[in-house]
């Protein structure tokens, strides 16, 4: 899976590339936050070739109903010089040295950082659409994601929560998923706990000390299902201080679309807060 990959620079180079045909002269993307954003503004073969993190389900963001009509590619130069395309969409955390190969042959690139913010990420989007130009398309995606965004409402008691990732990854102050907890009538735990910008909180340190919501997957495969199991056992133990929401790992990895999702589940959480606080239910 793709756990943390977005703060660890070593997994942005790794992988191989699934095989495949990839039509030259094209745009090229090498990376999954930039294929979720594609994958909503692109026309119909636009895109030549998306990242291998894409074809996975396990850290994919786009639809793998979209990523998978794309043949897979990864970090390296050699990969996207063979690609040929006239546009490589390139993560921030890429190498150095394979951007500077692109630019000795010609290839175009525009690389697309880790937003912190809603706005940043709002920018980044526009800044893409651009560059494929699919500038309207681009402003339909920002119209969703500030729709999806809750209106100012009247001044509660924010809520402690953590979104608590597969191998106890947090995003703390400073990050985008911070920003999407506030806005949201959250206060984000992880500076409880003495955590960063990002920062990994062990499960005892969360026992000992539960925020009021809990957002983290429920669900995994192969060993990180081995690892939930013994996780959700483990937190029977708070016996109700702390209400376990849903959250899959991929939302934690992106913005563009991935924060309309993020919106819905926070949204619906924070309301059913409120209404158990006014005695309205569940």
């Amino acid at each position: 899976m793709r756990r943390g990959w977005c703060i660890l620079p070593a997994l942005a180079l790794a992988g191989c590339a699934n095989q495949g045909t990839i039509v030259p002269g094209g745009i090229v993307s090498n990376n999954p936050c930039i294929d979720a954003v594609l994958a909503e503004i692109a026309l119909p073969g636009q895109v030549t070739a998306v990242s291998s993190y894409s074809h996975d389900p396990e850290s994919a963001s786009a639809p793998l109903s979209w990523s998978m009509q794309y043949p897979a590619i990864g970090a390296s130069a050699e990969e996207l010089l063979l690609a040929r395309p006239k546009l490589v969409l390139i993560g921030n955390l890429a190498s150095s040295g394979a951007n500077a190969v692109l630019a000795r042959a010609g290839i175009k690139t525009v690389a697309i950082g880790v937003a912190p913010t809603i706005a940043e990420d709002i920018t980044q989007i526009r800044t893409l659409a651009k560059a494929v130009g699919r500038v309207e398309a681009g402003e339909k995606l920002v119209a969703q994601i500030k729709n999806a965004l809750p209106k100012p409402a009247k001044v509660q008691p924010p809520v402690s929560a953590v979104i608590w990732q597969n191998g106890g990854f947090v995003a703390g102050k400073g990050t985008l998923q911070d920003e999407l907890l506030q806005r949201h009538g959250f206060r984000n735990a992880s500076a409880d706990y003495g955590l960063a910008s990002w920062g990994i909180l062990p499960m005892e340190t969360l026992i000992r000390n539960p925020p009021t919501v809990i957002f983290m997957p429920t669900s995994a495969h192969g060993e990180d299902a081995r690892a939930l199991t013994a996780r959700q056992r483990l937190l029977r133990h708070l016996d109700g201080k702390a209400r376990i929401v849903d959250f899959p790992d991929q939302l934690l990895f992106c913005g563009g679309p991935t924060i309309v999702k993020v919106s819905a589940i926070l949204s619906k959480t924070r309301a059913s807060l409120n209404a158990r606080a006014s005695g309205g239910g569940q």
